[in-house]
């Protein structure tokens, strides 16, 4: 579709440029001589983004640019004048730009003949000055575009992502599509993943101007090619679920929060800690900004929703469980030896997060109190195919599909990868108790645990995960069809671990994301990091008996699972469930304890 645009759009020039040439050919030679028709192009404005609701997300509003125009051949000497080094500094204090950035732009536009953008959004005073000197600066114009806005600011940032002008490189790569200096282009999010239908059609017109390259008249024999707007975009997601979820966010200083609904994917909503303001790139950035947004510790441009890869912690018992029930080897009512805080394995000590012991469990209160001693020694039970097989068929270790750019894969360890990293029968069997926990070299991006959540609410079903549900116009436009083919298991299995879930939050360690008159199956993890702190991460759906959202959090360096995650997401369900009956205030991020070198599993 995006060629046939180009296409159209580069014959409609085409053709006029031909009239100009053959047709009208006495008439225009002589406005030729006098090199006084100009090719002008109107900006097309991308299309508006919304919620599933209707809710705006992002749309245009028109801004005054300042640029600067060549001028006609015949004034070649005053084309020379305006690179003068006494015009460039008068230019550039009126503009209040740099004078180096106004002499390439300059030089540049003089050079291709094409029109040079000298400052983006002027203000009402820059205006105001330009149009008293114009007479003083002969090239410089203002002009009227359209300007990305999204008027929630940082909101789901991550999800929309942001726009900003092509560069020479894109230009070149994508001259055949159509794009002109000056367009936008998606750089993240579904501005990027849409750029196809958000962009418009450019249009153009022929017009005659001075030999001061002052627009004088349009041509009446070659009518102006209006330009078209970008398809408009209704996404999954709704606003007053990505609103819960930033607000219970809104102390994290890294992180990342999703939700989806389980029934067919939609992603309800996204969070990333740091956050950005998608509106500074469409006013412009310095480039001390950029390089603050893109680079150093924080990185806000990092979607860690989708690009972040986490130990999964005691989150990862939940598919251990499953395993374990659908392979056989062990039983809703299996008990094996107690915990009493810690577990001899090969010479070594394995040590449980409680360190006083859980006693004798069956396999549903071992899930609800998050016992390592039980899951170590169900990891050696299992054994690592059956462990990988079963974190394979919940998505793990691979891109889930979601229509959003950049989404890493994680890593769910094999006999190969063992092999390759530590030679043939090089590794030992304690790595299946590090693995029971989701320690280890396991990775997941909270995308993939919030599926993982979502699949379990629905006994398995298959969904791909996808942000943007009707391209307006566009009715041939379908979302994908998953790419995993589910998880096979028998209704009692998954019975069984639902309702070890449901205790986790009732009466186990996720107590803290109850909600009253709803019921919550969850789980906590605290994930050992090594390079600082634990990450704190709760994974949960609800209602339990009629599933509609699946969430999952991932707050890094910041403790415990149940004491920091599990209250955000407990937040979020209150104001979503029950509004009016509960407090949906989150309790302020603690401040982490020193668990480097402990093992923690809860």
């Amino acid at each position: 579709m995006l060629a046939a645009l180009a296409v159209g759009g580069f014959a409609v020039i085409t053709v006029g440029l031909l009239i100009l040439q053959i047709q009208d050919h006495g008439y225009f030679l002589r406005l030729a001589q006098e090199n006084r028709v100009r090719l002008e192009v109107m900006r097309a404005p991308r299309g508006a983004i919304y919620d599933r609701n209707g809710e705006l997300l992002a749309d245009n509003y028109p801004s005054f640019n300042i640029v600067f125009r060549p001028l006609p051949a015949e004034s070649t000497a005053r084309a020379k004048l305006v690179v003068d080094p006494l015009w460039v500094r008068q230019v550039s204090r009126l503009l209040e730009e740099d004078t180096t950035r106004v002499t390439e732009l300059v030089r540049k536009a003089n050079r291709s003949g094409q029109t040079a953008t000298l400052r983006h959004n002027a203000p009402f005073p820059v205006l105001a000055a330009v149009e008293e000197s114009r007479a003083e600066y002969p090239g410089l114009e203002v002009v009227i575009q359209p300007l990305r806005r999204y008027p929630h600011g940082t909101l789901a940032s991550h999800l929309l992502g942001y726009a900003g002008e092509i560069n020479d490189k894109e230009l070149v790569e994508r001259e055949q599509q159509g794009y002109q200096a000056g367009d936008l282009i998606g750089r993240t999010g579904v501005e990027r993943t849409l750029e196809e239908f958000l962009r418009g059609r450019d249009g153009a017109e022929f017009v005659v101007v001075n030999a001061m390259g002052r627009r004088v008249s349009t041509l009446s024999e070659g009518p102006p090619q209006r330009p078209e707007p970008g398809h408009d975009i209704v996404m999954t997601v709704d606003l007053r679920v990505q609103q819960a979820m930033e607000e219970a966010m809104a102390k994290v200083s890294r992180g990342a929060a999703v939700a989806i609904d389980p029934r067919d994917g939609g992603i309800l909503g996204m969070v990333s800690r740091p956050a950005f303001d998608p509106n500074e790139f469409s006013r412009g950035l310095s480039f001390a900004r950029w390089k603050q947004l893109s680079s150093g510790g924080a990185n806000p441009l990092l979607n860690r929703a989708i690009q972040g890869a986490y130990p999964p912690g005691s989150t990862f018992k939940v598919i251990v469980m499953l395993a374990a029930l659908r392979s056989g080897v062990a039983s809703v009512a299996s008990r094996f030896a107690s915990c009493f805080g810690s577990y001899h394995f090969g010479g070594r000590s394995f040590g449980c997060w409680k360190r006083e012991g859980h006693g004798s469990l069956d396999f549903p209160g071992a899930l609800q109190h998050s016992c390592d001693v039980y899951f170590y020694q169900i990891g050696t039970k299992l054994g690592l195919a059956r462990l990988e097989a079963a974190a394979l068929a919940f998505g793990l270790g691979e891109k889930t599909g979601i229509d959003l750019p950049q989404e890493r894969r994680g890593l769910v360890p094999s006999q190969a990868y063992y092999d390759k990293r530590w030679g043939v029968n090089g590794w030992r069997k304690g790595t299946l108790l590090n693995l029971a926990i989701g320690q280890g070299e396991l990775l997941v991006t909270p995308l993939q645990l919030a599926l993982m959540a979502a699949e379990v609410a629905t006994q398995g079903r298959p969904v791909r995960p996808h942000v943007v549900k009707e391209v307006r116009g566009a009715p041939d436009f379908h979302t994908p069809r998953p790419l995993q083919p589910g998880v096979a298991a028998d209704p009692a299995v998954w019975r069984a671990v639902q309702h070890g879930m449901e205790l986790v939050v009732e009466s186990g360690t996720g107590t803290a994301s109850r909600v009253q008159d709803v019921k919550v199956a969850g789980k906590t993890g605290t994930a050992q990091n090594p390079h600082g702190n634990d990450h704190a991460l709760f994974v949960c759906y609800a209602p339990a008996d009629d599933p509609r959202i699946a969430l999952a959090f991932v707050i890094e360096n910041s403790g415990h699972g149940g004491s920091v995650a599990a209250p955000m997401a407990g937040a979020v369900l209150r104001r979503l469930f029950a509004p009016d009956t509960s407090t949906t205030e989150v309790p302020p991020v603690p401040i982490p304890i020193d668990t480097s070198g402990v093992v923690r599993g809860d």
